[in-house]
């Protein structure tokens, strides 16, 4: 038995100091030669070779091939199309191929988005990424792409429907394939009237793109300038043709609102003092006051998740415990409350029944209205201080 476990223990050390290996031996021209006839006809194996590869970090090892293929295009331009068989997806040989094929067809039609589209407004050193930092324009526009949101790729290669490479053109990639582009627009310009014509610029481009898009509500777009809130945000609605345009700094602040409500309070004012959530009050004994003071769509109102925090600072003798999903207790005149945040919380009143008409973990604590009936206080939102005020009654 010892003799046994020895020799299995060195072949686990032997394995991993030497590495494991596998390699890919598939070849694609032989197995998708139906499919490469269907998809770019005539075509011509001009380079291929066995490669090795190295996995990082683990100790892994192998080899694969590779293929460079020639063909011609519908419009008579003569194409590359290199691959491996191997380390594009998981899911076998089709779905691996399938993913190579995506990706050069994106490519394809990339490039075909570049001379119909931005080439029309835009001078080719503008286009690529932060290409506005040498041009003189100031001004640069990239074009990125976003994959289908499954992962069945070897439908791309199917001997009958798949893509068809020779002949594959934005339209039918973004509409039947679930492939996707976007914008990158970027400025260093600070003068108004040169942004307003930039702006200009790029509501053409969408336009002229959204010839391409049969199917959406609102195709969004985003400027970046040579500081983050300087940029804008828009969208253009197709069937209206108009254009809703942000500054950066107009959508940063929208993202602290839900419904014109703050999503999330830092300031609380007990009885006229003002305390900051999360900060520490070692008088008080309190080290991350209040964790969190959110608003909450449910309810429509603002939730306390630490809110023995605030019954400390009004005076309440709060139950102690070490445990944080410990019951806390406390008696307001002949009252006695617990409340439990284990789970989706409980608050009880004299051991009765759970009083939350909510879920306590989802909504982030005890609701304003609710910490008034625990606490005998008045609880309002202060919008033009951005702060929660608790009064004693």
């Amino acid at each position: 038995m010892k003799k046994r476990l020895l020799c299995t223990i060195l072949l686990c050390l032997a394995l991993f100091i030497g590495g494991c290996s596998e390699h890919y031996k598939a070849d694609y021209i032989k197995k998708f030669d139906s499919y490469l006839k269907y998809s770019l006809g005539d075509f011509e194996v001009i380079d291929s070779e066995t490669i090795e590869w190295r996995g990082d970090p683990l100790p892994t090892k192998g080899t694969g091939k590779w293929w460079a293929i020639a063909f011609t295009d519908d419009l008579g331009i003569e194409r590359e199309f290199e691959f491996r068989n191997f380390g594009y997806s998981r899911g076998g040989d089709s779905s691996n191929f399938g993913f190579a094929v995506m990706e050069y067809a994106i490519g394809l039609c990339k490039e075909q988005i570049i001379a119909d589209v931005l080439l029309q407004h835009f001078e080719p050193d503008q286009i690529g990424y932060q290409e506005n930092s040498t041009n003189d324009p100031k001004t640069s526009v990239s074009l990125l792409q976003e994959y289908p949101s499954n992962d069945n790729y070897a439908k791309f290669v199917d001997k009958k429907k798949g893509i068809q490479l020779k002949s594959i053109q934005p339209k039918e990639l973004i509409n039947d394939w679930g492939v996707s582009y976007r914008f990158n627009f970027e400025t260093l310009i600070d003068d108004e009237e040169q942004t307003k014509e930039f702006i200009v610029k790029v509501e053409q481009v969408l336009r002229d793109y959204a010839k391409y898009v049969d199917n959406y509500d609102l195709l969004p777009v985003e400027i970046d300038g040579e500081n983050y809130e300087d940029g804008y945000y828009g969208t253009y609605n197709k069937e209206t043709d108009a254009f809703t345009w942000i500054t950066k700094k107009e959508y940063l602040e929208s993202l602290k609102y839900i419904d014109g409500n703050l999503k999330e309070v830092d300031t609380v004012i007990i009885n006229g003092k003002e305390y900051q959530v999360r900060e520490t009050y070692k008088d008080e004994k309190i080290y991350t006051f209040a964790n969190s003071v959110t608003y909450c769509q449910e309810t429509k109102q603002y939730h306390i998740k630490d809110f023995e925090d605030l019954l400390t600072l009004l005076g309440y003798k709060v139950s102690d415990s070490a445990d944080y999903a410990a019951p806390i207790r406390w008696k307001v005149d002949t009252n006695t409350y617990t409340v439990s945040k284990a789970g989706d919380w409980y608050l009880l009143k004299n051991g009765g029944s759970n009083l939350l008409k909510y879920d306590g973990h989802e909504c982030g604590g005890i609701s304003q209205s609710d910490f008034e009936m625990i606490s005998n206080t008045t609880v309002y939102m202060d919008k033009e201080k951005g702060a929660l005020v608790v009064e004693s009654n």
